[in-house]
Parts: C-alpha cells; structure tokens; sequence
C-alpha cells in the first residue's frame, strides 16, 4: 500500500513539474511581446 501510495505521489510530482516547465516556457517565450503595463 505505502508503495504504490509513493508511486502515485511521485508520478503526480512529475507531472506538475513538467506541466510546470511547459508553462514557464510558454511564459518566457510569451514575455517580450507582452507591454510592460500587462507585466505583474
């Protein structure tokens, strides 16, 4: 039971931190075009 519960807190770990890096990427890629004004 303690495995899989680990397996399951890993995998979502894993997930969130490329969905993450995904978004990260997109916002820094994003940015430039953005004004400053839009920028918090």
């Amino acid at each position: 039971m303690k495995k899989y519960f680990f397996a399951t807190i890993a995998s979502l770990l894993m997930l969130l931190g490329s969905a993450t890096s995904v978004f990260a990427c997109g916002f820094w890629l994003y940015q430039p075009k953005t004004p400053k004004a839009l920028q918090r």
